[in-house]
């Protein structure tokens, strides 16, 4: 945040990196990083376009490594940005002190610690908030003051040798820190012990600020408040120098942290945070303090950039490992789907061997399907030689007479493992014979992606000659029957309607009732030619249904067939309307009426006396038709029978269920029309009753 409070305003950042995926990636991450303010970021590469765009940008990111091969492109990209601060985003490899002894570079943040890119977008608003610094750098390059600050450190060491000791016999228990927050601690602990003051803390970087992380003992919680960066102590942060103040009170710089405190000495620990320890009298650090407590600052520094490095690898193993540990299971997933197909190929070759049929086993080598083996019943029925057609093709070898211009479609069905079948004819040791090849693959659509696994299959040749045959056979018969149907039609129905002509003329010059029986018996024959005509036909029944009454086309047929005295009731059909061929139906009921009312000659159910009735002479037998929950029934009760309601109709005795054909009511008619309408029928019988069940059979509705 700005210092007066306002809201900051959003940024132009110019992200450049040596190619486009990094430079697009990089700019990314760094637009989605919700801390700061907004910001509008650019991926570049380092070339002209840096120089184009940079005057317009309020900062650049160099995200290249600048090592001697390199460091001639960093010094380019701050040559075009010119005044547009310029911040380096690197690893570990190019020291921060390195980069910060580099002209025109404002920032450095390394790039290998787990939250990079936040400290980048932290240092970014940073460098573009912070006031411009005036006076030319310091001539003394970092190499001298190093030198220089070895060279005090000895001095002090002199003097205050306790200091120094105390240092020195921290530094094995800092190497040996693998933690932040322990290695903070010791920070802390040890720089108070040995400056022998209790106000001391280390502060590290969080969003623009520099919050308290650890302090000594002496400080309570609540003493200390965050302190932006913008300022002396992030200039201090960014330069890696030591900052003393020896009085405070006079010095606008920085504000006293703490109540009382007249002199501060602050040294920066990377790029990290800043260790500060403060005294209540003015100048109570000398340069020694300041260098002695630098130097314990860079071995912390170096212990970090250590721990960062191994959290790097740490992270890097366990992706190594996350790694090997998939493949470790991929592997054993094809270990199991290699045992898988293994086990398949074994049954396989098992069931080939078991085949009764002559078979063929085929491989896909190379998409070529070649014969592997035959077993035992091809090389019977074919009289072949195994070995004369294992290893050659089976478009060649295999192929029966036939087949030859089915050839590319056989190959194509082979390679993509379909299921097919071909019709054929080939040589056997019995002669020619008809077989149909059926290509069985070993798993459809296989594309034998696994390791020297390559499809397979079978070619089953099932004999189907005489089967053919047989077809061949009953067409022909068929077509014999249609040429007798052909020859009675021609040959006895016309002579009968000449002689009817002849009747005709007889009758109108003579008495008719010389002529009625020749007339009825005329009309029976041409009944009997209709009916032989259409049986040879094989279509006798023919229905088209619609919805019809069942009362309704009983009684019409019990009006046409001669019943004597037997009498008719309809029970439960009066509303029921079925789905049949109102014609068909109509004629069922008149072969049944007249099957129950004259009775089977010798069927030995019942005798019919003189007048065409069963039982008594003087009761009246009662012919039933009543509608069931699936279809109906026809019935008879003679007069001395049980009642009609007993059950015989709706359920015949189990056991007595038959057929239609072979009761003894001639009754091949029925069977015909109720199997054309898809309907079951069953005749029961005992020594009074009889019943015929319909049953299958649809609702309709009424016309």
């Amino acid at each position: 945040m700005n210092g007066d409070g306002a809201s900051p305003r959003p940024r132009t950042v110019l992200y450049v990196a040596a190619t486009e995926t990094a430079a697009s990636d990089g700019a990314a991450a760094l637009e989605r990083v919700a801390s700061g303010p907004a910001r509008s970021v650019h991926g570049l590469t380092a070339d002209e376009r840096v120089r184009n765009w940079a005057p317009d940008a309020d900062c650049v990111v160099f995200a290249e490594t600048p090592t001697t091969a390199a460091g001639s492109t960093l010094l380019e990209v701050v040559d075009a940005s010119g005044s547009t601060p310029v911040v380096l985003f690197t690893d570990a490899s190019f020291a921060p002190t390195a980069a910060r002894s580099t002209d025109g570079v404002d920032g450095y943040v390394r790039r290998d610690t787990a939250d990079a890119v936040a400290h980048l977008a932290d240092e970014i608003e940073w460098v573009c908030s912070r006031p411009e610094t005036t006076g030319g750098d310091d001539p003394e390059s970092d190499a001298d003051r190093e030198t220089d600050a070895i060279a005090m450190t000895g001095e002090r060491a002199v003097s205050n040798a306790d200091a120094t000791g105390r240092i020195l016999e921290s530094l094995p228990d800092l190497v040996a820190c693998r933690d932040r927050d322990g290695l903070f601690e010791l920070l802390v602990e040890t720089a108070a012990d040995a400056l022998e003051r209790e106000h001391c803390w280390f502060s590290t970087v969080h969003f623009g600020e520099l919050k308290p992380r650890v302090t000594a003992p002496a400080i309570s919680d609540g003493d200390l408040e965050p302190v932006s960066r913008d300022g002396t102590l992030g200039e201090t942060l960014r330069t890696g120098e030591p900052l003393r103040l020896d009085e405070l009170a006079a010095d606008e710089r920085l504000t006293a942290p703490l109540e009382g405190v007249e002199s501060l000495c602050c040294v920066p620990v990377g790029d990290v945070g800043i260790l500060q320890i403060a005294a209540e009298e003015p100048a109570a650090f000398d340069e020694t303090d300041c260098e002695l407590l630098a130097a314990w600052c860079r071995s912390a520094a170096a212990v970090l950039e250590r721990m960062d490095r191994e959290a790097s690898r740490h992270a890097e193993r366990d992706q190594l490992r996350g790694e090997r540990d998939r493949l470790r299971a991929q592997r054993n997933r094809l270990a199991t789907e290699r045992d898988r197909l293994a086990d398949e190929r074994e049954r396989f070759r098992t069931l080939f061997a078991n085949v009764p049929e002559p078979a063929v086993r085929y491989e896909l080598d190379d998409g070529r399907p070649i014969v592997r083996s035959v077993n035992d019943t091809f090389a019977e029925v074919f009289g072949t030689d195994p070995e004369t057609i294992v290893g050659e093709p089976v478009d060649e070898g295999t192929v029966p007479p036939g087949l030859e211009q089915r050839r590319a479609t056989l190959l194509e069905s082979l390679r993509a493992g379909e299921r097919r079948q071909l019709v054929s004819r080939r040589e056997t040791v019995d002669g020619v014979r008809e077989f149909l090849l059926t290509l069985v693959p070993v798993e459809a659509g296989t594309s034998g992606d696994g390791a020297g696994y390559n499809p397979e299959g079978l070619i089953v040749y099932s004999d189907v000659t005489e089967a053919n045959r047989r077809e061949r056979e009953l067409a022909a018969v068929e077509d014999r029957l249609e040429r007798i149907a052909d020859l009675v039609d021609e040959n006895v129905r016309t002579p009968l309607n000449v002689a009817r002509g002849y009747l005709e003329l007889a009758a109108e010059t003579g008495d008719p009732e010389h002529f009625a029986e020749i007339d009825d018996a005329q009309e029976r024959l041409r009944d009997h030619v209709d009916q032989l005509i259409s049986i040879a036909r094989r279509d006798d029944v023919l229905v088209d249904t619609e919805p019809v009454a069942i009362h309704d086309v009983a009684r019409r047929a019990w009006v046409a067939v001669d019943t004597d005295d037997a009498r008719l009731v309809t029970r439960a059909a009066n509303d029921r309307v079925l789905a049949a061929d109102k014609a068909r139906l109509r004629e069922l009921f008149e072969h049944l009426f007249g099957a129950v009312t004259e009775g089977p000659g010798e069927n030995g159910v019942a005798e019919a006396d003189g007048n065409g009735t069963f039982g008594s002479d003087d009761a009246t037998p009662v012919v039933t038709v009543g509608a069931t929950d699936d279809g109906f029934y026809v019935a008879r009760r003679e007069p001395d029978g049980a009642a009609v309601n007993s059950g015989l109709e709706t359920d015949p005795v189990p056991g007595q269920l038959a057929a239609a054909d072979g009761t003894g009511f001639g009754l091949g008619t029925v069977e015909r029309i109720a199997d054309a309408h898809g309907w079951n029928v069953g005749v029961a019988a005992d020594d009074d009753r009889v019943a015929f069940a319909f049953r299958g059979v649809d609702d309709g509705d009424r016309a």
